[in-house]
């Protein structure tokens, strides 16, 4: 006779919650590898760095919100990139033209709904995949991005200028007074509305509900959905709106964020925005996972790329590699939980589970398997430091001696009368070069002692007092810029940038790669290298 015994206590515990195993292992995963570093890096104790990873996503934060509520429905969007360069592309344009932001937004934000309602009806009452009829949109969007403008339109706007550069502190962390300490950014603050905004939609509206329930089940949700009366069609459709709408608002972050507009930005962005879903816990195949998920797996790609930059001695190509890693370990739980799920359901139908052999506990294929993962992740990160770089050397390591920056040489430039003193040091040819500008226009490029390179040119005198008046707009001389110079990587350039204007003198430092560094200070740096005659920059 067989007999039904019941799963031990702590098991079925485990079993109710098993929907939150997904979650639950990214966040786990999150606070290790923060730790880790912590520890690891002196740097990474700044709180600071916690709020970076969400400063240098605010545009991620939006493409995954909009990306979770199509994979929920069972779909994907690969469009988000086009739709993002195209947002990009058309504020800079109507900016051009003269129109406001303000007014130049909401037609971002339309075309980007027009796009999403054009590929959830295809979807929906064309039965097109969603893979062919979002790679569709997404080069639908990135052509249009180059019929508008087939170069870069630069962006020069107060209200722009504004938006990227207000710090809103933390309460209770930063000294309002001194204005100093934690802060996040306004593009961040706008990215966290409609990230609360789709928690309410997706977890506590009927909306939210009839989308978990036709994802999933390899279609037969779907069919379920259609026989209990959901409304199906309609939020399929809403979805895809509501990801082209989220695509639209990162593509308006975006050109805030670079100030510019490029057919160009966001390449290869839709992967990184399902990569974040999926390392999130959101399940591909539909109907499992939680947005707060989603916003974890944003901060865990922007984690791994600070990692690298603080540890100095891999490339940033080895960001790819752990983000692939780590979408594997995830796509594993996700099998695990389906197939545990099959498992509850055959048991609740067969009434019990049959008795099997007795099996001591840690002969349990489910305890087994979270301990070799857990056991994987540990090592992982416990060599991050010092095994990879001993297993696998950088290749970036070139017969080369990097020099020391020259502060002294930069500040006898400035004391000379240079407006504009830039420092570059570094790379993989170990590069050393200083570029005084001066208010007549003379250039003295130096590139270290006895180098043939060195040179003195010049260029109009009107173009160096329009760059000094554009600097200053960037609030160059307030506490909106300040130094952000960690270790620097292999292949990395440490920056040093004076700037004298008005009787006032400030010098920056900075390393390129790190999340901590002002995007206006590579806008400056970009502008200084566009004044410079041919092959000087």
């Amino acid at each position: 006779m067989t007999s039904i015994t019941a799963p031990s206590t702590w098991m079925a515990a485990l079993t109710r919650k098993r929907k939150y195993l997904p979650i639950g292992s990214t966040a786990g995963l999150f606070l290790l590898t923060y730790l880790a570093g912590v520890f690891a890096f002196e740097a990474m104790r700044s709180g600071q760095v916690f709020f970076n990873l969400f400063n240098s996503a605010p545009f991620l934060i939006c493409t995954v919100v909009g990306e979770t509520f199509v994979v929920i429905t069972g779909g994907i969007d690969l469009s988000v990139s086009g739709i993002l360069a195209l947002g990009t592309v058309i504020s800079a344009s109507l900016l051009q033209q003269g129109w406001s932001p303000w007014q130049a937004f909401p037609v971002v934000l339309a075309m980007g709904v027009v796009f999403g309602l054009a590929m959830g009806l295809f979807i929906t009452y064309l039965k097109v995949q969603p893979f062919i009829a979002t790679l569709a949109g997404m080069w639908l969007a990135r052509g249009l991005c180059y019929v508008i403008s087939d170069a870069e339109i630069r962006i020069h706007d107060h209200t722009y200028t504004t938006l990227n550069q207000t710090k809103i502190l933390i309460p209770g962390l930063a000294d309002p007074v001194a204005h100093t300490g934690p802060y996040i950014t306004y593009l961040v603050a706008a990215a966290l509305v409609i990230f609360i905004a789709g928690l309410f939609i997706l977890h506590l509206t009927r909306f939210g509900r009839t989308a978990y329930a036709i994802g999933g089940g390899a279609g037969a949700n779907e069919v379920s959905a259609r026989l209990m009366g959901l409304p199906v069609n309609r939020t399929k459709v809403m979805a895809y709106v509501i990801s082209g709408f989220c695509s639209a608002l990162a593509g308006i972050l975006y050109s805030i964020y670079v100030n510019s507009g490029n057919g160009k930005n966001g390449d290869g962005f839709e992967l990184t925005t399902i990569a974040a879903v999926v390392i999130g816990g959101v399940a591909l195949t539909g109907g499992e996972g939680y947005l707060a998920g989603s916003l974890i797996g944003v901060l865990m790609t922007s984690l791994i790329q600070s990692l690298i930059q603080y540890n100095g001695n891999l490339s940033s190509y080895w960001a790819y590699i752990f983000i692939g890693a780590l979408m594997l370990l995830f796509i594993g739980i996700q099998s695990l939980v389906v197939a545990w799920n099959a498992e509850v359901i055959g048991r609740a139908r067969s009434g019990g589970k049959l008795r099997k052999a007795p099996v001591v506990w840690y002969k349990r294929g489910f305890v087994r398997k979270a301990a070799i993962a857990f056991v994987v992740v540990v090592v992982g990160i416990g060599g991050f430091e010092y095994g990879l770089p001993a297993v696998f050397p950088s290749t970036t390591t070139v017969a080369c001696t990097s020099q020391a920056m020259r502060p002294d040489q930069a500040k006898s430039y400035s004391t000379d009368g240079a407006v504009i003193v830039l420092e570059r040091n570094g790379g993989t040819g170990c590069i050393e070069e200083i570029i005084a500008i001066y208010a007549d226009g003379k250039v003295i490029a130096d590139y270290g002692t006895g180098n043939s390179r060195n040179k003195t040119v010049n260029v109009q005198a009107d173009k160096v007092s329009a760059e000094l008046v554009k600097i200053d707009g960037y609030r160059w001389f307030t506490a909106d810029f300040f130094d952000a110079n960690p270790t620097r990587c292999a292949a990395c350039y440490s920056y040093s940038l004076t700037v004298t204007y008005n009787g006032q003198t400030k010098t920056v430092l900075a390393v390129d790669g790190t999340t901590a560094v002002q995007a206006k200070y590579w806008n400056i740096t970009g502008d200084l290298v566009a004044l410079l005659p041919a092959g000087l920059e």
